[in-house]
């Protein structure tokens, strides 16, 4: 604003320091010489639409000034609100995300135990199993030791720990 307003003082100024030319012709029109004889004789009055002149364009400028600013004014909310919308469009794509995240890793868990409880019943299955083979081949080996030693002539031998 105060920029406007020494630009108004300014063409005031140079306004009313302005000279006055006048244009000679040849043969004006009796009305024109009369305007014109008036007119010279009254320069403040030449210097008063001058600065009328000076006042129009200086609104005009801040016309243009507050149209441009106006448009700027809009161009910049427009923008903060397309900012706004997507960095919306990015909290809901996020909070997507981590659901999916969430899920994944929820499910994952649960995989995990559910393979964890099939590990431990595949072990069970096989100790099962393979229990009474390992005690079967001790009792073999217990009867192998005892006619080795029978055949041998020698005292009882150390039976096989039980390492499973």
């Amino acid at each position: 604003m105060k920029v406007l307003w020494a630009a108004l003082l300014v063409t005031f100024l140079a306004g009313c320091q302005a000279k006055v030319e006048q244009a000679v012709e040849t043969e004006p029109e009796p009305e024109l010489r009369q305007q014109t004889e008036w007119q010279s004789g009254q320069r403040w009055e030449l210097a008063l639409g001058r600065f009328w002149d000076y006042l129009r364009w200086v609104q005009t400028l801040s016309e243009q000034v507050q149209e441009e600013l106006l448009s700027s004014q809009a161009w910049g909310e427009r923008l903060r609100a397309r900012m706004e919308e997507m960095g919306s469009r990015t909290r809901d794509r996020l909070d997507e995300v981590k659901e999916q995240v969430a899920e994944v890793r929820a499910k994952l868990e649960e995989q995990a135990q559910q393979i964890r409880l099939q590990a431990e019943a595949f072990q069970a299955r096989l100790k099962s199993w393979f229990e009474p083979l390992v005690e079967d081949m001790q009792r073999q080996w217990a009867g192998l030791v005892e006619k080795v030693q029978a055949a041998v002539g020698t005292s009882a031998a150390p039976v096989p720990s039980d390492n499973h």
